[in-house]
């Protein structure tokens, strides 16, 4: 770990904090921004496992004269999260559900326990947490807290604050106080603040709380007599700036007895608002909104069919511009979907407010695919439907929901005035809008006209009533604009329960009182491109920009869940600079060229991005599709332009061309392997290769399939032609595994086809590309497009067998080549072999015989990130196998990945996850169908030496061959 100054242990009371303090510059990188468009570089960040860590920790900033801001799962999108001092981050460690108490309804937790951690926890009793942000998956609850976040179900449950029972908080002095219902544990602490309510009872009374969500500002109302000086609910909300959150008390609710969705199509999002408020009502749950620019976007990143399940939501033009998501609950099934006919009863014929289409659903699967749509937003309008940036800020305003269609009209017409754009969604039947908005943060005078619409808005808002934060908070995005809402009596309120807490200003200063400027330190602001350099990579979906495709992040933390494969070296670590926000902050800030003053050759970014698999997860998981695999190819290019390689770049990077000369000298292939096995010769050849001992060296098959398909020459099937197919001898069905690709030989000639297979040196490029050697990758593809040519007529399948390789010649090569119109005809020729059978499966002529067999698939990567896994789906239910698919992506090998030295741990852990765990519990009948050649490889040595070392992973040609008809 290295220190910066300042931070050494001698002559301080807790060198224990000290010699845990993160000071590299990799985590500091890593944690300058949250999901906000500021960036503030840390002196250090700290992970307290315990109550006494974080009083130490906090003691020894007071030492420093560091400022201190807590942060859970940093995504805050108002700039709560970061800061210049010391950033206590509590999701790592201290996350713990210390108790449930079914018949109180509460729960005692750690603050950084994630939002779903929370409520699995609850749910065996039948109970669960009520607020659920769309970021629940990755949120920690003390963050929650602490913005006053809710969510879609706020209309049933509330705001966190409402939930809130009990505070254990430090404060700024390390003096522990206890908040709740009717005071605090320390007397004088009480005195303080019933002095400050007693002296402001009407402002209090009159000007908070005028509607659910005004969460601007401090929560002083809850002091009030009638709300029983409820000093834990005030809390809530302060945004670290009061104290830190060590422990909480909080409300659990019943889970609902059934649920049911209603989702409501009008023609506008301004009617879709004017709706809103007469949905709200006693069984209905949420009232959530959404436009139909949102629905442009959607399709932009996953496809012109995302979102066909809307209501209104098909044809040219569509009849829907704005939908309402009204979730109906009751005791029973039939009640809760009778609750949401009934809504969709009364709006189809309502005289003001009539839909253009209507659906209800009660299965479970159904809700929660029209759910995603929604949940997706806080990613994707990050950007506008032409791929241009949409930034938050103008966040998350609300005003009393009778007026959110006025207030949205006047929103539109600002952005407008300012030649900005923007996708609302949000909470409409709370009056609360989310919007990213197209600021040009990159220049001067975008930033001038930045400032002028946040003003504007801020006047806006208050016009109709409204609150400049509906949930998240104010922040940095919008402090500095409360004295367009607030009095000057309000302000002189929330300066001074300020000092009641923190007399010193040490906790997250610049929020809330004495607020930085809302354009102070924009991470995207001018400055950012410095160090930017020209990609080899097009880079066509931002413009050709390295920057522009880093900015994609906003931080919106989905690399963080546990859901889905997306970012599999942070689910097993837990650390954020392993995660893909904080690998995009660390370019980001290597871009700046501050923090990282060599540029692409800095080690530290270089060991940020060691960790990343390149499994492309984020390429299709992300909801704004960051590609950190394109990223890290770029970063090695740059960074081994002036330096020496390491070697297993060259023993792996380079195995297509060594495969091939060693297949080119007869009976090489047969010496080596016998060499091979030799244990002593096998780990010298790994030594000797750059590779991890601990890892098996691959063997090679005795002859390439080339070789053998060149001596069978081309088949034709006794069955009608069907015409010609390539099948396309990548590197590793070619030299490694043949079997698999005369096994797909003879499956398609069995169908009929007339099978080519290209002779002489082809490859996709895909370990040049992985290892960050570009030009030779860009070498390598123009090559193979050339002994190709006479094939890439745009008609003629190339099957492709491995699934990394059909991703690169797909997706990366055109990106690589773009000049080259070559590139976009393979790309849109190549399929995979489930693909191609796909295609057959009602066809009489069958040749397959039913297996009838359970079978467990490991879905390749780079095939879950294309989505390309639907022909093989088909393909296994004509066979009659069922399959389960592994849920968690990425194998853990990651081709040359997994071999590198110091990945190996890495790797079999997260092998263990669920794939290897999942072949031990199958069945002696189960098939394991492993398409790719590292997946199959973790498989076999995740097995060797135990009872299950027999199972090994099947390509869906062997698959298929099995069944073949004799």
């Amino acid at each position: 770990m290295t220190t910066v100054a300042g931070t050494g242990s001698r002559g301080t009371a807790y060198p224990h904090i000290v010699e845990q303090l993160r000071t590299d510059r990799g985590t500091l990188g890593s944690y300058v921004s949250d999901a906000s468009i500021f960036r503030r570089i840390p002196e250090a960040v700290f992970e307290p496992r315990s109550l006494d860590e974080v009083r130490d920790a906090l003691a020894l900033a007071r030492e420093k004269g560091w400022p201190v801001t807590v942060r859970g799962g940093g995504t805050s999108v108002a700039g709560n999260a970061i800061g210049e001092g010391l950033v206590i981050d509590t999701s790592r460690h201290f996350n713990q559900v210390l108790a449930i108490d079914a018949e109180a309804r509460t729960a005692r937790i750690q603050p950084g326990v994630l939002c779903d951690a929370l409520r699995a926890a609850a749910a065996p009793h039948g109970l669960t947490y009520g607020p659920d942000p769309s970021t629940h998956s990755r949120c920690t609850v003390g963050g929650m807290i602490a913005n006053n976040a809710c969510g879609s179900h706020s209309l049933a449950w509330g705001t966190a604050a409402a939930n809130v029972v009990e505070l254990t908080v430090l404060r700024a002095d390390g003096a522990l106080v206890t908040l709740g219902k009717g005071g605090t544990s320390d007397p004088d602490l009480d005195a303080e603040l019933l002095r400050l309510r007693d002296d402001n009872l009407a402002l209090l009374r009159t000007g908070l709380s005028r509607f659910p969500r005004q969460v601007s500002g401090y929560g002083l109302h809850h002091l009030l007599p009638e709300h029983g000086f409820d000093t834990a609910k005030a809390f809530a909300g302060s945004e670290g700036t009061l104290g830190i959150i060590v422990e909480a008390l909080v409300r659990l609710v019943p889970v609902p007895g059934a649920t049911a969705l209603a989702v409501l199509a009008f023609p506008e999002v301004f009617d879709a608002a004017a709706a809103a408020p007469l949905s709200r009502r006693p069984g209905v749950t949420t009232s959530e909104g959404m436009g139909g620019d949102l629905l442009d976007t959607l399709r932009t990143s996953q496809g012109p069919a995302a979102g066909d399940l809307l209501p209104g939501g098909a044809g040219d033009p569509r009849p829907a511009g704005g939908w309402l998501y009204c979730e109906t609950t009751g005791e029973t099934a039939e009640e809760a979907r009778a609750r949401a006919e009934e809504l969709r009863a009364e709006f189809s014929s309502h005289p003001e407010h009539r839909t253009v289409d209507a659906v209800v659903v009660d299965d479970p699967d159904e809700m929660r695919q029209l759910w995603r749509i929604r949940e997706a937003a806080a990613g994707l309008v990050t950007r506008l439907p032409d791929g241009g940036a949409a930034w938050p800020s103008w966040e998350d305003s609300a005003v009393p929901p009778e007026r959110l269609a006025d207030y949205l009209r006047d929103l539109y017409r600002l952005l407008d005035e300012h030649g900005l754009r923007g996708i609302p969604f949000g909470h409409f039947g709370e009056g609360c809008v989310h919007i990213r908005i197209s600021f040009d943060l990159g220049s001067d005078a975008g930033l001038r006209t930045f400032r002028s619409f946040m003003e504007e808005a801020a006047e806006t808002v208050a016009r109709h009533g409204g609150s400049l934060s509906g949930e998240h908070g104010d922040g940095r995005a919008r402090s500095e604009l409360l004295p367009r809402m607030y009095s000057p009596a309000m302000l002189r309120a929330f300066a001074h329960v300020k000092s009641i807490f923190d007399p010193s200003g040490t906790l997250n200063p610049g929020v809330l009182v004495d607020p930085d400027p809302v354009d102070r330190g924009i991470r995207p602001a001018p400055g950012q491109r410095h160090r930017e350099f020209v990609p080899l990579h097009a880079l066509s979906r931002d413009r050709g920009s390295v920057v522009d495709a880093v900015n994609r992040c906003v931080g919106v933390g989905l690399c963080r869940s546990d859901d889905g494969a997306m970012c599999p070296s942070f689910q097993i670590t837990r650390d954020e600079v392993h995660s893909t926000r904080g690998r995009a902050r660390i370019l980001s800030e290597l871009f700046r060229g501050e923090l990282y003053p060599e540029g692409t050759g800095s080690e530290e970014v270089k060991d940020a991005l060691d960790l990343c698999l390149s499994c492309r997860a984020c390429a299709s998981e992300c909801p704004v599709n960051v590609d950190m695999a394109t990223y890290k190819a770029e970063f090695l290019h740059q960074h081994h332009k002036t330096r020496r390689r390491p070697m297993a770049h060259y023993s792996m990077g380079w195995l297509p061309l060594t495969s091939r000369l060693l297949h080119a000298v007869p009976g090489a292939a047969r010496l080596v392997n016998a060499a091979l096995a030799i244990k002593p010769v096998e780990k010298a050849a790994m030594k000797l290769g750059g590779v991890d001992p601990s890892r098996s060296m691959v063997r090679f098959s005795r002859r390439s399939f080339q070789s053998r398909a060149k001596s069978t020459g081309r088949q034709r099937s006794e069955r009608p032609s069907r015409g010609r197919v390539v099948l396309w001898p990548d590197s590793f069905t070619n030299h490694l595994d043949s079997d698999i690709a005369a096994a797909a030989h003879a499956v398609l000639a069995a169908l009929g086809y007339e099978v080519v297979v290209p002779g002489g040196f082809v490859c996709c490029g895909l370990t040049w590309h992985s290892t960050g050697q570009l030009t030779m990758a860009q070498r390598v593809i123009g090559r193979t497009l050339g002994v190709l040519e006479h094939h890439l007529d745009g008609t003629t399948p190339v099957v492709v067998l491995e699934p990394s390789c059909a991703a690169m010649l797909a997706d990366e090569a055109p990106e690589l080549l773009p000049a080259d119109p070559r590139t976009a005809r393979l790309a849109a020729q190549v399929v995979t072999l489930g693909d191609v059978v796909a295609q057959h499966t009602d066809d009489a002529d069958w040749p397959f015989a039913e297996l009838e067999i359970p079978a467990l698939s490991q879905v390749h990567c780079h095939e879950r990130s294309r989505r390309g896994h639907g022909g093989t789906e088909a393909v296994l239910a004509r066979l009659g196998v069922a399959e389960a698919q592994v849920e968690t992506g990425c194998c853990g090998l990651a081709g040359n990945w997994g071999f590198e030295p110091g990945h190996a741990d890495l790797s079999r852990e997260l092998g263990e996850r669920e794939l290897l765990p999942r072949i031990r519990e199958l069945d002696g009948a189960a098939a394991v169908l492993a398409d790719g050649y590292s997946c199959r490889t973790q498989i076999r040595e995740g097995l060797a030496g135990s009872e299950h070392e027999g199972r090994q992973g099947l390509h869906l040609a062997q698959l298929l061959h099995k069944a073949l008809r004799a």
